[in-house]
């Protein structure tokens, strides 16, 4: 049974007597409206799109039809359900300096602290959001909080490996090197690391040994392969992976078992931003780019790079390293992804992605039972259930840039 633990049992907390908890990053692409919401999907749930082409022919006085034979194709999305389930024992909370916040008497030891439990409600409903944000773009496997057994594929790697998606990827000089080792420490030998910066988030591809990593424990520990890790530049052909990116809200240091005697980085930093988004820009689909619900959705750490080289580059300009920076390129919206995949960047309309769930309230209910008066059992459960698919419709108005 699931109790609460204490690292530190004093009173040196007794005259402030709330609770804190480590800052979290929200979970919004809903809320931006760069999804397109299908609620009351309880079953596999049809798109269904027509087209046809226009041929403009020679004047006729009998009619002439143009001979071409209207297209209807059909997505899907295939709703997958789970759940979140957490039961505690409030009573273990009399060992600690809360117990001055209980009324007399032994059955109050088992009611709990009031602003613990909504406090906890809450942050449990945060978490949810989160890995519903993860589980949305990023699919099952790269979502840590995911232990269903349903597959979710999320929408960048469906997007990543659809055909007629325009894809290009991050193999160029200017965005890529070659590293000739990874040690069990995840120090990284390269060429040169003139072009890097601590605080860089790097992919690390085409991996050659046995380097895992080891983060969340050496039980199931993923290859480095297609992780991506904030560095710090150690010397001069050299950097450390530091944190990886997918942990982006635990802060947990990297930690590795196995070495790597070659490996392809790729990053996108203040460095080369600039060159990226140009080129970005002058592939994307005219006609998609120029409809108000188009967006170009980057990371965190791109959107970053992009505000620096901003700076970098405004030459003479007051206050060019104090003032926010417009997060667009060319008058195209970037937005931020606070959940996301790192050294990627998608254009694509929010008419084009796709979101189906039962209900979208269903990620913020959080039903809160306390078992005594049923059961006789001292704890108090929670349960969310949700039901959640994502796709997209027509691969050929997106583009993709990926490691």
């Amino acid at each position: 049974m699931a109790q609460f633990t204490f690292t530190n049992n004093t009173y040196a907390g007794e005259a402030l007597a709330g609770f804190m908890a480590s800052t979290l990053l929200e979970a919004d692409s809903v809320k931006r409206g760069l999804l397109t919401v299908i609620n009351d999907v309880k079953s596999r749930k049809i798109i269904l799109d027509v087209d046809d082409d226009v041929k403009l022919q020679d004047p006729s006085g009998m009619f002439n039809d143009q001979g071409t034979t209207a297209s209807q194709t059909e997505s899907y999305l295939d709703p997958v359900i789970y759940e979140f389930m957490k039961q505690e024992q409030w009573d273990n909370l009399v060992q600690s300096w809360e117990a001055q916040r209980l009324s007399p008497g032994a059955f109050s030891d088992y009611e709990g602290v009031v602003d613990l439990s909504d406090f906890m409600v809450q942050r449990y409903l945060t978490k949810i959001q989160i890995a519903n944000e993860r589980l949305y773009w990023l699919g099952k496997g790269a979502t840590k909080e995911a232990t269903f057994t349903a597959p979710f594929i999320g929408l960048l790697p469906s997007i990543a490996a659809a055909s007629g998606v325009y894809k290009v990827g991050l193999s160029k000089p200017s965005t890529s090197m070659a590293a000739t080792a990874i040690d069990a420490s995840g120090v990284v030998t390269v060429s040169s690391t003139v072009t890097l910066a601590d605080g860089d988030v790097v992919t690390v591809t085409a991996v050659t040994g046995s380097s895992k990593d080891t983060t969340n424990g050496t039980t199931g520990a993923p290859n480095v392969q297609g992780q991506s890790y904030f560095i710090k530049v150690l010397s001069a052909t050299t950097f450390k992976l530091m944190r990886n990116f997918n942990e982006i809200n635990t802060r947990k240091p990297a930690t590795f078992t196995g070495t790597a005697t070659a490996a392809t980085v790729s990053y996108i930093n203040a460095s080369n931003v600039l060159t990226v988004l140009g080129e970005v820009y002058a592939q994307l689909d005219p006609a998609d780019r120029s409809q108000d619900d188009f967006n170009l959705q980057v990371p965190l750490h791109i959107g970053y790079a992009y505000a620096q080289a901003q700076a970098d580059k405004a030459v003479n300009v007051l206050n060019a390293f104090t003032d926010k920076k417009k997060m667009d390129y060319l008058g195209i919206p970037l937005q931020l992804m606070n959940h996301w995949q790192a050294n990627t960047i998608l254009g694509a309309r929010a008419s084009n992605l796709f979101l189906g769930v039962d209900l979208l309230g269903d990620a913020s209910e959080l039903s809160t039972v306390y078992m005594k008066p049923y059961t006789n059992d001292n704890v108090v459960r929670m349960k969310a259930r949700m039901k959640a698919a994502v796709n997209f419709k027509f691969a050929n108005e997106l583009f993709y840039l990926g490691a």
